[in-house]
């Protein structure tokens, strides 16, 4: 059973009580997510995470990022994109639309 980062969880929940929860549920994976997960099956994992993190960084909110990470807004949303990669790609490997190596 995956288990959300607590970093991504913290940001979800602040963008809900800003009243932006519309903004919450545009990180949640998709269909579309897993089907460009399935379509990089046999690329590296650090670069199926860079790819995800690049696609999903422009929906963090700066501020909120800043806010919750505790760091300026550059390192805070490229650490968020990052950690909700590579939880997309943990979703992937146990519903079985990849599989580790």
């Amino acid at each position: 059973m995956s288990v959300v980062d607590d970093l991504v969880v913290a940001y979800i929940r602040r963008l809900e009580e800003l009243g932006l929860s519309q903004l919450a549920d545009s990180i949640f994976p998709t269909a579309y997510v897993f089907r460009e997960i399935e379509a990089m099956s046999g690329v590296p994992a650090e670069v199926v995470v860079e790819r995800l993190a690049d696609a999903v960084r422009d929906k963090i909110r700066p501020d909120v990022a800043e806010e919750v990470v505790g760091a300026p807004a550059g390192v805070a949303v490229w650490l968020l994109a990052r950690r909700i990669a590579m939880w997309y790609l943990q979703l992937a490997v146990e519903l079985d639309v990849v599989r580790e190596r």
